[in-house]
């Protein structure tokens, strides 16, 4: 018997050639939707994560430039709002910013304070104009700024100074606090000065009657001298600091003008000196970053990308305002600036194997409120 089959007619090979480029034009404008969706998203994510650090950099950097002065060195134009620094015969001229160990974080090399060697001074707000790293040739240095104010953190004004030496003060606590004795803010007990986190470390700089400035070298606990003291603390400010603060030979800006002995006129006060600066990132040799080193402490990154870091100023000299100076022309002395202008701050994305970068920009202004309250309001019947 004959058995039939139906036949199914297939494909021709142009049908197959014409739905396969079909099929690959579909696929292929698909991957570049994909492509361009993930570029976009890339493009997104990383702006959003830029303007984030951007905004946590420029808060650090604002704050401390707002805080310039407080609590330490006077307020602006008075003959107090500076501190003299070692100078004189046989003194080796003060640098910064330093470390326990280096002082060369700018440039490697460090800087010289304003004065210097002649007669180097501590001032609340220090410029820097084109001492930093270039980073961009077209644009050329870029600048370093120091600020400085009272750690209120650590009330070393409830301590009881006793000068032993040039490089030697012993602190006690009163068994009856002192009137002018003010903790911080949720703080009971007046904390111990080796008290880890808060208390005093190598490298701290101590402000004495904003008259001298030391840097400590090391703290440990000491006997009371009466039953009038519940606790006392020997801090030496030995010699050999890497940025000469410490020179207990010299007569001049050094502790040795503290009188020994106990005086109820003599406080302390820890002094922030807080300096940013631009450096290159040492894991790819490339990045430039915002450095922040405070007082004799290792430096410490705030920001990576930071490309650009431009100041400057506006003084008051004797009631006339001059504004936006990059640096202290004749005539003019850090502590008449009244207010620090951002110039230039850039921040530049990373390229991860893209061309080019994307950038943040900021320009902004911040009054160094410390500096010039006087002139808002007079102290002792004295206009400002």
């Amino acid at each position: 018997m004959r058995r039939e089959f139906d036949k199914t007619r297939g494909f021709t090979l142009i049908e197959l050639l014409v739905s396969m480029s079909i099929g690959l034009i579909v696929l292929g404008a698909g991957l570049q939707v994909y492509s361009e969706t993930m570029k976009a998203t890339f493009t997104t994510s990383e702006r959003s994560e830029m303007q984030s650090d951007f905004r946590a950099a420029a808060n650090i950097l604002q704050r401390d430039i707002s805080m310039a002065g407080a609590g330490a060195l006077g307020q602006q134009g008075l003959a107090t709002s500076t501190v003299g620094l070692p100078s004189g015969t046989g003194a080796t001229a003060p640098v910064y910013p330093c470390s326990t160990t280096s002082c060369n974080y700018i440039n490697g090399a460090p800087v010289a304070y304003p004065g210097s060697p002649a007669a180097p001074l501590l001032y609340s707000i220090i410029p820097g104009y084109n001492l930093g790293i270039t980073v961009n040739a077209t644009e050329g240095p870029t600048d370093i700024i120091t600020v400085s104010y009272a750690d209120v953190s650590l009330p070393l004004n409830c301590y009881t100074v006793d000068v032993v030496s040039a490089s030697e003060v012993i602190f006690e606590l009163p068994t009856t606090l002192a009137s002018n004795c003010v903790l911080p803010t949720g703080v009971v007990t007046v904390p111990a000065l080796n008290a880890l986190g808060i208390g005093l470390q190598a490298g701290d700089y101590i402000l004495f009657n904003t008259t001298a400035v030391g840097i400590v070298s090391n703290v440990t606990t000491a006997s009371t001298t009466s039953g009038l003291y519940s606790a006392a603390y020997e801090v030496t400010f030995a010699t050999g600091d890497p940025g000469h603060i410490n020179q207990p030979t010299v007569t001049t800006g050094t502790l040795d003008q503290l009188s020994v002995g106990v005086s109820s006129t003599l406080s302390a006060v820890r002094l922030m000196q807080i300096t940013y600066y631009l450096d290159i990132s040492p894991f790819d040799g490339v990045t430039p970053r915002l450095m922040r080193i405070q007082s004799g402490h290792n430096p410490a990154p705030v920001a990576e990308g930071v490309s650009c870091l431009k100041f400057s100023y506006d003084v008051d000299n004797n009631g006339v305002i001059t504004a936006n100076q990059p640096s202290m022309p004749a005539g003019v002395t850090p502590n008449m600036i009244v207010k620090v202008n951002i110039l230039h701050m850039s921040l530049r994305s990373q390229l991860h194997g893209t061309p080019g970068y994307q950038s943040l920009d900021l320009q902004t202004s911040m009054s160094a409120r410390n500096l010039n309250m006087g002139q808002e309001y007079p102290i002792a019947g004295t206009a400002y």
